[in-house]
């Protein structure tokens, strides 16, 4: 596995992190909120795909995926998770917005504990089969013959973990900067609809897809 295929995989990977997906949205909610929820939030997406690389390398992601039982029972729970979060987003806008008029667009606003955010963006995207078939279908495709297969997944899938954390660390700031400009309450009630609706469609969207990567 030489230099320019490790390249070719992080160019690959680094297109499929700036590409709007369901990690997008859960995580940009939560770093709304506060900086530090939003790198809570990020660190359980990546765990969440640890879950991933680990199955992949000893070959039981493939093998889950090839079953015409397992598969579509998995894309189906992704997608009524996401729609779960999407609701809960929604109902939470109209919450603070209703709160706003009282405490005025920077008023405190609560926060969920660690365990629940890291919760939600792990479970998000262990049950998301699109994360599973990076990992399956265009990892393998940078792998080199003569090499330990396993090996050179593992190796490619922390590589990929790691340039996750470099962007999400970019992203969790980005999103900050917006709440700066635009006021802690009054950016979540906008975020927390925008994230509603995108996540609801896009678990309508995991539900009725095929087998192509997101």
């Amino acid at each position: 596995m030489g230099l320019g295929i490790v390249l070719g995989f992080l160019a690959v990977a680094a297109l499929a992190y700036i590409t709007p997906r369901p990690d997008w949205f859960v995580v940009m909610r939560h770093a709304t909120g506060s900086r530090r929820d939003g790198w809570l939030a990020a660190i359980g997406v990546q765990c969440g795909l640890l879950v991933h690389l680990t199955a992949a390398a000893v070959g039981v992601a493939a093998l889950l995926l090839a079953s015409a039982q397992a598969f579509p029972v998995l894309k189906l729970a992704g997608a009524a998770y996401l729609v779960l979060l999407g609701l809960r987003a929604l109902r939470d806008s109209v919450r603070r917005a209703d709160e706003a008029e009282v405490a005025g667009p920077d008023g405190g606003a609560s926060r969920l504990p660690a365990g629940s955010v890291l919760r939600q963006a792990f479970v998000a995207n262990v049950l998301n089969p699109k994360a599973a078939l990076f990992f399956v279908a265009v990892l393998p495709q940078f792998v080199s013959p003569g090499g330990s297969v396993a090996g050179q997944v593992v190796v490619l899938g922390l590589l990929d973990v790691v340039l996750g954390l470099a962007w999400w660390a970019v992203f969790v700031m980005g999103i900050g900067a917006a709440r700066g400009l635009l006021g802690a309450r009054r950016s979540r009630v906008v975020v927390d609809r925008v994230a509603g609706v995108a996540l609801i469609g896009l678990g309508g969207l995991l539900a009725t897809s095929g087998r192509r990567v997101a």
